[in-house]
Order: C-alpha cells, then sequence, then structure tokens
C-alpha cells in the first residue's frame, strides 16, 4: 500500500463516519387531495357539532336527559291545550258557564320562562366548558377556524336549539286554535297574522338567553362553576333593580324604574308585547318603561354580550 494511498484513506474515513445514515420507508400515507373549503364549512361544521351537542346526540342517553325533559315540560301546556281544543272548542260554542282562558302567543314566555332559563343552565356550560378544560382549543384555532368564528359558531348553535325549544309550544298553539274553529282554511287566514310575530320574539329571545349564558359560562372551565355563576347573574340582576325601584318609591326616586332595562328575562318579557303589539300588564311591569323601550334594552343586551364574548375568546389562553 503506497502512501498516497494511505492519504486518501486517511482523508475519507472521517467524512464517512461523520455523514449521516438511514433509510426512507413508504409507509403508504395518502395526502389529502380533496376540496378545501376554509374558514366558513369550518365554523358551519362547528355549529353542526354544537348543535348535535346541545341535543346530547352522539352522546349516552343521559347527556339527552335534561335538553329534551325541559323541552317536553316547557311545551306540555301547550301540548295539553292542543288535545283537548275539540273540548274547548264545544264549551266556548255552547257559552254555557265560564268562558275557558287560553294560553296565548305573547304570554307563553311570561309563564314558563324558568324552563327555557334551566335550559340554558344546563346545556350552556355544556359547549363551552369541557373544550377549555381539557385543553382542545389549540386542536380548533390550528385550523382555518378563528377565535372568533369558534365563538360564534357556539353562539349560533346555542340560539338555534333554544329557537327551537320557543317555537314548539308556539305551533301547538297555532294548531290547537285551528282546531277550535269549524272553518280550517278561515281559522288558517285569521290565525297565521297572530301567530307570525312569534318568530322575530322568539327569535330575539334566543339570541339573548345564548348570549348571555354562553357569556358568563365562558369564564369557568368548570361546568359546576358556570352553571352557578348563571344562576347567580340572573337572580341578582332581576332582583336588584326590583328592589332599589322598592326603595326609590318611598324616596321620591324618579329614575329607579330605568334599571329594569338592565333586567334580562323582564326585558325580554317586554320585548315580546312589543312584537306582538300588546300593551304592558301594570301586575308584571310597574314604572313608565314602555315594551318599546324593552324591546331596545334586549338588542343592545344582545350586543354587549356578544361583544363580550367574542373579547372573551380573543384572551382566552389555547
Amino acid at each position: 500500500m503506497t502512501a498516497q494511498n494511505l492519504q486518501q484513506m486517511g482523508t475519507t474515513a472521517p467524512l464517512a463516519a461523520s455523514s449521516p445514515g438511514g433509510s426512507i420507508y413508504d409507509l403508504g400515507y395518502r395526502h389529502y387531495d380533496g376540496p378545501r373549503r376554509g374558514r366558513s364549512w369550518a365554523m358551519w361544521s362547528l355549529f353542526v357539532e354544537s348543535f348535535r351537542s346541545v341535543w346530547g346526540f352522539g352522546r349516552p342517553m343521559t347527556a339527552k336527559a335534561a335538553p329534551f325533559i325541559l323541552t317536553g315540560l316547557y311545551a306540555l301546556p301547550a301540548l295539553f291545550q292542543l288535545a283537548f281544543s275539540s273540548v274547548i272548542s264545544q264549551e266556548m260554542t255552547n257559552g254555557s258557564g265560564p268562558q275557558p282562558e287560553l294560553l296565548a302567543y305573547h304570554s307563553y314566555f311570561s309563564m314558563f320562562y324558568f324552563l327555557v332559563f334551566f335550559f340554558c343552565v344546563a346545556q350552556a356550560p355544556e359547549l363551552v366548558c369541557r373544550d377549555q378544560r381539557y385543553r382542545v382549543l389549540p386542536l380548533y384555532f390550528t385550523r382555518s377556524l378563528g377565535r372568533l368564528e369558534y365563538a360564534l359558531a357556539r353562539l349560533a348553535s346555542l340560539a338555534a336549539a333554544l329557537f327551537l325549544v320557543l317555537m314548539v309550544p308556539c305551533v301547538a298553539l297555532f294548531i290547537g286554535d285551528i282546531l277550535m274553529k269549524p272553518d280550517t282554511f278561515k281559522a288558517i287566514g285569521d290565525e297565521l297574522p297572530k301567530a307570525l310575530p312569534a318568530f322575530p320574539a322568539n327569535g330575539l329571545i334566543a339570541l339573548g338567553l345564548a348570549a348571555i349564558s354562553l357569556t358568563v359560562s365562558s369564564f369557568s372551565p368548570r361546568r359546576a362553576y358556570s352553571a352557578i355563576a348563571l344562576v347567580a347573574y340572573v337572580l341578582l340582576a332581576e332582583a336588584v333593580p326590583a328592589a332599589v325601584f322598592a326603595i326609590g318609591q318611598s324616596s321620591d326616586w324618579s329614575w329607579t324604574d330605568k334599571l329594569f332595562l338592565v333586567m334580562p328575562i323582564s326585558s325580554l318579557d317586554g320585548a315580546t308585547n312589543w312584537f306582538f303589539g300588546k300593551a304592558l300588564q301594570p301586575g308584571r311591569f310597574t314604572g313608565s318603561l314602555t315594551a318599546e323601550e324593552y324591546a331596545i334594552a334586549a338588542l343592545i343586551s344582545v350586543v354587549l354580550f356578544t361583544t363580550v364574548l367574542l373579547f372573551r375568546y380573543r384572551r382566552v389562553p389555547a
């Protein structure tokens, strides 16, 4: 072996030792070659998944108990009126004895609102608390879905579920009122203008309750804490203005009735009367406020709580 060969081995051996070694294997993974639908499709997919989650679809039977039981209880009085519509119609036709007092579209929510509120307490934390508790928000935000789209999709899903809950008894009342009349086609024409305001009225109620429920629930990753906070907020928001108004009456304060505008349930109830063109009943509403002012306050509440919800998800760690 010559000196030249030894020199070549001495120069090439360190290079061979320092170079990385390895093999490339084809594991058979297929690349996604389908359409990429973007943010709008991701937002729609989250809306559908959230709507199914509100009703417990794709989950055990225990998850379906609360939403379906509360929905059934809320619609039960209207379903009773529908079931006995023929009997009520005969009593109204005969005119014997006192006339039965029928349930109305504009006052149905004010009579059974607590069932809808319990629906929010049970299902709103379900939408936003688990994602924070199990730290899965980065999985959403690393895709084409942004923080604002996530919050709006969750809000829209809960509002859609609440709108469905609110409309079931209205449909039952509509069918029952038609069946009480002898002429069906004429009854439809007479009853439809009375029932149509239920769509915007219930839409505003659904948006208002959904915005309040999700905003309060989004500040805690624990469902129990969120539910307690939501109940506490609504109770305080309803009780404190009423207490201040009672004190103001004895102290000649003329501005205390304006505090009723911040009451979440009462403002939605008053806005419902405005959509139906009904005057506020003195037994349920006190002060000088009008139904139009309650409707404006309800719209402002929707905008305010939605803004807080969006700001919350801009700041939430993920």
